[in-house]
């Protein structure tokens, strides 16, 4: 009898498995098809799996093309994280120059999901805007090493709502490197005070090798 008990919460724990896995799927699949929507086809993608957890992130690159002058890096499956206070609920997007501001993918894809598992261990609020001071994991080429966490800007207007959204409550945040000064800035002034700089330059905030506004 005992044999038979452990043999049913084996099968309990297969089948629970086996439903996260799906909704997961389906999850993704939503996410990366609203992604080509907009953006048209990945060119490449890395998947990491979390450590004492069956979760993956996957963060895809859509480099630039005809429509799009500029290039998204972003995550599918943060959102689904555990976090502090239960699912994450966002996930993160770059945009960035062509040439990716002169860094290597793989150094994109490794600062994004590093972002990502700051977020699922350490954050606890989501909400935007918020800022991340300066990390040692920024792509050497960029002089932006700290980030400022915001709402889109410049997407579609129904980029924020994908089909089903409701079933996963997920936000899409723009994740903008910035330089440290700036992060400085945002603390002691508020973003308001920032935006007013941004607004004032010529330079494009997507430019990861910019002058500091502030």
């Amino acid at each position: 009898m005992l044999q038979d008990h452990r043999e049913k919460i084996i099968n309990m724990n297969n089948d629970l498995v086996k439903q996260t896995e799906f909704v997961s799927e389906i999850y993704n699949s939503l996410v990366l098809s609203h992604y080509i929507k907009h953006w048209g086809m990945p060119e490449s993608r890395v998947v990491s799996k979390r450590q004492g957890f069956d979760e993956r992130i996957a963060v895809y690159y859509f480099p630039c093309n005809k429509e799009k002058p500029i290039a998204h890096v972003a995550t599918i499956g943060t959102s689904q994280q555990t976090g502090r206070n239960g699912k994450v609920g966002c996930e993160y997007i770059f945009v960035l120059p062509c040439d990716l501001g002169g860094a290597d993918i793989e150094s994109v894809y490794n600062y994004l999901l590093d972002i990502s598992a700051h977020t699922v261990i350490n954050i606890e609020d989501i909400s935007t805007p918020r800022v991340m001071g300066e990390s040692k994991l920024a792509p050497a080429a960029w002089k932006t090493k700290a980030i400022l966490f915001d709402e889109l800007r410049g997407e579609d207007e129904n980029f924020s709502t994908i089909p089903y959204g409701d079933l996963f409550n997920t936000k899409f945040i723009w994740a903008v490197p910035i330089h440290e000064s700036e992060y400085k800035s945002i603390t002691e002034n508020g973003i308001e005070f920032f935006d007013s700089l941004e607004q004032l330059s010529e330079i494009s905030i997507v430019d990861v090798t910019r002058a500091p506004f502030c």
